[in-house]
């Protein structure tokens, strides 16, 4: 299976700023401004984890083993810039374009390999996707946005998991919003 590390890091103000949640949530003084932003961070974190993407392009690095054909598991990927790997030697090489295809036109992208060279023995992430990644800022589908009004709003309103005797949890409507944008690998 394919791990991937993020290496590059959106602005959130530009996925959906604090002035838009704060017309959303009916407040119009500054006084919480920054407990609005770290909520903001906070319900866009559950939204990408849920949904296996980025909100935000972003730049990211997929690890595999070896050379196989792979799906990513999160997305959606926008572009593969290259693939390196570790050579026989040791060496870190870059793999020719011509030996390798990918489709990022599919809900969770794949790539696939063809004749590739031998990698150096007994080592773990010995091929590395260079990567593009993420909803871009300007393109977040209106539904994700709205179920990060929403939390944002269940978290404003519900500082506390429990309030007296009554469990506060998420907004049905969240799962119903971003569900049709899950990214999920089948096993």
């Amino acid at each position: 299976m394919m791990t991937v590390e993020i290496t590059g890091t959106p602005t959130l103000d530009s996925v959906i700023t604090v002035a838009d949640l704060k017309e959303h949530l009916r407040v119009d003084h500054s006084d919480e401004d920054t407990l609005i932003t770290s909520l903001r961070a906070a319900a866009i974190s559950w939204v990408e984890d849920y949904l296996n993407t980025r909100l935000g392009d972003v730049t990211a690095v997929g690890y595999i083993d070896h050379f196989y054909n792979a799906r990513f598991p999160i997305g959606p990927v926008n572009s593969i810039s290259s693939v390196t790997y570790t050579d026989a030697n040791g060496d870190t090489q870059t793999l020719a374009a011509a030996k390798y295809w990918f489709d990022i036109k599919t809900k969770s992208a794949r790539i696939t390999f063809d004749n590739v060279p031998q990698l150096y023995d007994d080592t773990f992430n010995a091929v590395q996707i260079n990567m593009n990644l993420g909803h871009a800022e300007a393109d977040v589908p209106k539904p994700i946005l709205h179920a990060i009004r929403l939390l944002v709003g269940h978290l404003y309103e519900n500082r506390q998991q429990v309030t007296s005797t009554k469990v506060n949890e998420l907004p049905l409507g969240i799962h119903s919003l971003v569900s049709p944008y899950r990214n999920i690998l089948a096993v």
